[in-house]
């Protein structure tokens, strides 16, 4: 949609008031707040010019106007000046993430606790997606007379460890052949393009022990499946029903159903385009019947060649440029702090 450049400035005051105060903006307030020289009068023209074309709307007759999901979606496509966090807020972050060295899931925990507060919104963290994992090395180990334990790494990531039952002893030396055998034939593949290939990879295999292979082989979706079940973390409660939009016992309901069926988010999250860097998902946009009063902007942090996502999930009425920046700040922190806590 192309807009004039009157009427982009006057959306952009509209969208940038409302997220600051979170009341309907008049003529009035605009002609005071923008620089434009510009009368009430023609003001209210420009925002009926505006409210034709779906971008804003009036609450109620006497009341100002104030964006709609189309609104936004061009003020954050369009008009949105980018912002950078302040110093003290990055400090916030560095002292709130620093010292963890325990597991990767209190790492998570504490990430999103912390874009919660920070942000004053829902803080989500879902864990690194593993099936983009390249495997590393393969490992085959007897721990007893008919039982392998067989240990796959992947690169900047965990290492899985599965036992398996086989129907005839195997002795070290066919052990170590079929060892050798996997690691040629599978190393630096993904998770997935093993799982989808390795019938064909190992099919004229005629070393090692043909019958572990054959097995390993129709075993393949339970061996090289890393992600069981996404693993997510989601803080700042308080922060998102406190918000101004929320006051309303219909809302809060609402709200709270989301945060109470955690997997609406997850799909939500799961949807976005993980592969970018940034996305920004906005209020009708959404699927989901529960999300439709929510935006949601995801990033994605790295672990060595695997994504996970990070999001701020809450009203539409919120300081995108500056959910952005947090988003961006945190995932560069993020992925800092988890290639250093498996480096260690």
């Amino acid at each position: 949609m192309e807009l004039t450049q009157r009427e982009s400035a006057i959306l952009e005051s509209v969208v940038s008031n409302f997220i600051e105060t979170a009341n309907p903006i008049g003529s009035r307030i605009i002609a005071k707040r923008m620089k434009l020289n510009l009368s009430p009068a023609t003001i209210r023209n420009v925002l009926m010019d505006l409210e034709e074309k779906h971008l804003v709307h009036q609450p109620h007759t006497s009341a100002g106007r104030i964006p709609t999901d189309s609104g936004y979606r061009i003020f954050v496509d369009k008009l949105m000046k980018s912002v950078r966090l302040s110093s003290p807020e990055k400090k916030r972050i560095q002292e709130n993430l620093k010292g963890i060295n325990q597991s990767i899931e209190q790492i998570l925990t504490r990430a999103s606790k912390v874009l919660g507060e920070i942000s004053k919104q829902l803080g989500v963290v879902l864990a690194p997606r593993f099936y983009q994992g390249i495997v590393e090395n393969l490992q085959l180990l007897e721990i007893s007379e008919k039982r392998i334990l067989v240990v796959i790494s992947i690169e900047s990531g965990p290492v899985r460890t599965i036992i398996m039952d086989v129907k005839v002893t195997i002795d070290s030396k066919k052990l170590e052949e079929t060892t050798r055998i996997l690691n040629e034939r599978l190393n630096g593949l993904t998770l997935k393009q093993i799982k989808e290939s390795i019938d064909l990879r190992l099919q004229d295999v005629n070393e090692g022990d043909v019958g572990l292979i054959k097995l390993i082989s129709e075993s393949a979706d339970e061996l090289f499946n890393f992600d069981d079940q996404p693993e997510y973390h989601i803080g700042g409660t308080y922060h998102i029903v406190a918000q101004p939009e929320f006051s309303r016992l219909d809302r809060v309901t609402k709200t709270l159903e989301l945060i109470e069926k955690k997997q609406n988010i997850i799909i939500q999250l799961l949807n976005a385009k993980a592969r970018d860097s940034l996305s920004i998902t906005i209020g009708g946009e959404n699927q989901d019947r529960l999300m439709k009063d929510f935006s949601i902007i995801t990033s994605t942090y790295q672990v060595g060649e695997v994504n996970g996502i990070l999001a701020i999930l809450g009203p539409t009425r919120m300081h995108y440029a500056r959910m952005i920046a947090l988003l961006e700040y945190m995932a560069k922190s993020m992925s800092n702090l988890l290639i250093s806590s498996m480096v260690n």
